[in-house]
């Protein structure tokens, strides 16, 4: 087996006085003969030792986690995750982080604590030799994904790695060996443990897959497990109330994320889509609050488009998400996405403005020139303003706006 190393990483392994292995996705990549991982790293030594080891070379080693055993090397500007060989215990609830960690000096009884074959294979740098534990070379050449212990052993207890396994099915064309799945299924409710966060990492992952090796990995892998999802009514886990979810949109679009929160909202029909979305991403996935707003105002943008809403109020809401929204709704109506559109350039061409904060006048001008007037009232004030100016009734000129202000005080 030929395993390109870097020449700093030989010499890494030069340096050390046990072993250095390279393991994972790196080796594994290698066989398949597609694009290579990062590499990871690991020796039987804990991080004193090998901060010693390192104190007064080339490398520089930044600690990660003491409790896992976990730190990067830094070789210029490359670098490699390192971790000690360590026996994992975990809680019964599903956490992905271990209860305890032992250190200890055996790589065979470390690869116990991988989770697939294909991830358990561990190459010696220094005396270029190749370890497989569990059958791993063999599983590659087969696309068997397989867990390295009993599947009741590597599911029961985490419910990262069932997720895992699913992004690993799509990525790299795999088949999921039947007893590994089943097990996978039986343990199912430990996805209810994973932070939001990590969750919507492995589905937007899964949802992405064909993008990972392109060539390599098939157009539409991820509905695959999209398909198993539905099979096993598994959606529910995530709090998406409903047990099967239509796949339409996920298909056409490029942004997979979005076509597949269109077809779940296609198919639960919310009454309200920005309180059902912002109910999903932020209860379900954890989505922090800047992105679950954008992700709101483009689908929102792309249902109030299909509804045919009118242009200026629709630029006013939409205008700064458009391409975006247009890449949506050319998928599904290409009149409306055309229609749109031209408004929109339109509005580029003739430098419109769309936004209280392109005004050449702010609050703080009406304050000035009409100190009697309520701050409450200076926005409803700054956005009549914008509709006449869209409107072609006044320029964006600060004296004329000024002077358009006593007018608007009659009204708001």
């Amino acid at each position: 087996m030929n395993i390109e190393v870097p020449v700093k990483l030989k010499q890494l392994a030069d340096i050390l006085p046990v072993p250095l292995y390279i393991v994972g996705g790196y080796l594994r990549n290698s066989l398949l003969s597609i694009e290579k991982e990062d590499i990871d790293i690991c020796s039987s030594l804990v991080l004193e030792e090998l901060e010693k080891l390192l104190k007064d070379s080339s490398y520089k080693i930044k600690v990660k986690s003491k409790a896992l055993g976990s730190a990067t090397i830094f070789d210029g500007e490359k670098s490699y995750e390192y971790t000690c060989f360590r026996r994992d215990t975990y809680p019964k609830n599903g956490s992905h982080f271990p209860e305890s960690v032992e250190f200890i000096d055996d790589v065979k009884e470390d690869a116990k604590r991988r989770d697939f074959t294909c991830n358990a294979l561990y190459y010696d740098i220094k005396n270029d030799k190749l370890l497989d534990f569990y059958g791993g070379v063999e599983d590659i050449r087969r696309k068997i994904l397989r867990t390295v212990e009993t599947p009741e052993q590597v599911l029961s207890c985490d419910g990262v790695r069932i997720l895992r396994m699913f992004r690993f099915e799509c990525e790299l064309n795999f088949k999921i060996e039947k007893h590994t799945y089943q097990t996978a299924l039986k343990y199912s409710g430990n996805l209810r443990d994973i932070s939001g966060e990590r969750a919507i990492y492995e589905i937007t992952r899964i949802l992405h897959s064909p993008k990972k090796y392109p060539g390599y990995t098939k157009k539409n892998a991820y509905m695959k497990v999209l398909k198993q999802f539905n099979k096993a009514s598994l959606w529910s886990i995530f709090k998406i109330d409903c047990p099967r979810i239509k796949f339409s949109m996920v298909k056409k679009v490029e942004h997979k994320s979005q076509g597949f929160l269109i077809d779940l909202i296609d198919t639960v029909n919310p009454i309200s889509i920005s309180y059902y979305l912002n109910l999903i991403l932020t209860e379900s996935f954890g989505m922090n609050k800047k992105m679950t707003e954008q992700y709101i105002n483009i689908l929102c943008g792309y249902y109030e488009a299909l509804n045919r809403q009118q242009n200026k109020p629709y630029f006013f809401k939409y205008y700064n998400n458009f391409p975006a929204i247009y890449e949506l709704l050319a998928c599904k109506s290409k009149y409306l996405a055309n229609k749109y559109q031209f408004f929109y350039k339109y509005i580029i061409s003739h430098k419109i403005v769309v936004s209280v904060k392109d005004l050449k006048i702010t609050g703080e001008d009406i304050k000035k020139n009409y100190p009697t007037v309520k701050h409450t009232r200076y926005k409803p004030i700054l956005e009549s303003l914008l509709s006449d100016i869209f409107d072609g009734k006044l320029n964006n000129n600060k004296k004329e706006l000024i002077e358009a202000v006593e007018g608007k005080l009659k009204y708001l």
